[in-house]
């Protein structure tokens, strides 16, 4: 199908345009068509029609089987065209975790989506149902009892709170595929020793940020939530090995890539988990 994105205007000149940003904006002119009906097949890409249906539905509009091909192998190669991708697993079941107003903003997203948010605090969680994704929020530092219980029972955790005014969003944790939380501290402790004395001050916290902060923050945690839910092998989340940190202040969005720490025990989970199967 044509992009959703995408408004399709007409130029003065009758040349289609695809989308008015100044950058990424294209015009479509094919010799021989007139722009009434390149419209016309362009409204045939609305996602609701296989490929033998388009091209069937373009002869009528006068067009050849080849020159429509040919129109959607140009379409294509511009990036203006979405493919139907098979998910690679399932998200159906999220928890958010937390209380604060990050909690609050993240879960009115989630119901945007069409899904139906757990909400749950403290320091343990009851996992029944079992969740498959949970939403670590507002705490700065999530207690290691509760991140260990989701690492043993291998579901997948993502962390969203904010920093000294900052938002920070990940990094997504895949207990026995990538690093866990604690291989983010294992990390910092090289550079700092007193840091495990410095982070036990904060768990229990909830970190604060100006209404706009909190907003951007939620915002960008809807967006991997959004990349993580679909489960697409074409849409990659931002938040896999990497941890978001977004300063409104300064506009600025920096990425910080999360490795496993050697370490660290997390990695072998899916070696016990595979060993005990």
């Amino acid at each position: 199908m044509l992009h959703p994105r995408l408004l399709i205007l007409t130029r003065p000149s009758g040349v289609l345009q695809l989308g008015w940003d100044p950058e990424s904006a294209r015009q479509l002119a094919i010799p021989g068509v007139d722009g009434d009906t390149l419209r016309r097949f362009l409204d045939l890409l609305d996602g609701l029609r296989t490929r033998p249906q388009i091209i069937w539905r373009a002869t009528e509009l006068g067009l050849t089987a080849q020159r429509a091909s040919e129109l959607l192998a140009t379409l294509d190669d511009a990036g203006l065209l979405v493919h139907p991708d098979t998910p690679a697993g399932q998200v159906r079941r999220v928890r958010v975790h937390g209380l604060g107003p990050l909690s609050d903003a993240v879960t009115a997203g989630l119901r945007r989506f069409g899904l139906r948010p757990q909400r749950s605090r403290g320091d343990r969680l009851d996992l029944r149902p079992r969740p498959d994704l949970v939403v670590l929020t507002d705490t700065l530092k999530p207690d290691p009892r509760l991140t260990d219980q989701l690492l043993r029972e291998q579901i997948a955790h993502l962390p969203v709170h904010l920093r000294d005014g900052v938002g920070v969003v990940g990094p997504l944790v895949l207990p026995g595929e990538t690093g866990c939380l604690r291989c983010a501290d294992l990390l910092r402790a090289d550079y700092d020793p007193e840091w495990p004395g410095v982070a036990a001050q904060l768990l229990g916290r909830v970190g604060h940020g100006s209404p706009p902060a909190i907003e951007a923050t939620a915002a960008l945690a809807l967006r991997e939530l959004e990349s993580i839910i679909a489960c697409s092998v074409r849409r990659r989340p931002a938040v896999l090995h990497a941890q978001l940190e977004l300063d409104p202040g300064s506009y600025r969005l920096r990425i910080r890539h999360r490795t496993p720490h050697e370490r660290c025990l997390c990695r072998r989970i899916r070696t016990d988990h595979d060993a005990q199967v």
